[in-house]
């Protein structure tokens, strides 16, 4: 059993790093050239798969590793799982590879900050509840933070933007093995981008 105390010590830094890749949809917005940041998630996401694949072949670099990052992993990435900053890389890359710059913004922010914020909600709400599991506090302002994203930065339609953010909400809120910042990027990248094309058409 994972203790309290650890368990704080390590989503701090890793809240926190989450929370630093909402400089993705910012830069987006700030007009950087879309090319140019896929360009980067894609050598940033392949640097994470050599040092995912080093870490498992070779035990000094598992304990160097585990030593200087290990504390921010949850158990089943330091038990040899892929961790959570590789699969928001792939998901990162991905999306601003294929979606709209519209699409691409919206689905970033709710990947690095309509998520994110999920879980700071969700654990504040839990520790004042004693309860467990994914709450309806955290799934409320996981779509309050991703409408907000999507009406802002990627200059959505309020409507729209609210839409979007109860699409971010709704899959984010299953205790799945998929990984939320899968799952919400991934789904808002679809959604936003098939409400571009409707809106286009």
């Amino acid at each position: 059993m994972t203790r309290p105390g650890v368990v704080r010590g390590r989503e701090l830094p890793r809240k926190t790093l989450h929370f630093s890749t909402a400089a993705i949809p910012v830069a987006l917005w700030l007009g950087a050239p879309q090319r140019h940041v896929a360009a980067m998630l894609v050598a940033l996401f392949g640097v994470a798969c050599i040092v995912e694949f080093a870490r498992r072949r070779s035990a000094t670099l598992a304990s160097h590793f585990n030593s200087t990052v290990g504390v921010m992993l949850r158990p089943h990435e330091a038990a040899n799982g892929i961790t959570g900053a590789t699969w928001l890389l792939a998901t990162f890359a991905i999306t601003c590879l294929a979606a709209p710059l519209e699409a691409a913004i919206a689905a970033t922010w709710a990947g690095a900050v309509g998520d994110g914020m999920a879980t700071v909600a969700g654990r504040a709400w839990r520790r004042r509840h004693s309860g467990s599991g994914k709450t309806l506090a955290g799934s409320v302002v996981c779509a309050f933070a991703a409408a907000i994203g999507a009406w802002w930065l990627a200059a959505f339609t309020w409507p729209v933007a609210v839409g979007i953010g109860v699409i971010a909400a709704t899959v984010e809120r299953p205790d799945v093995a998929l990984d939320d910042n899968v799952r919400v990027t991934g789904a808002v990248a679809l959604a936003a981008a098939a409400l571009l094309a409707l809106l286009r058409a």
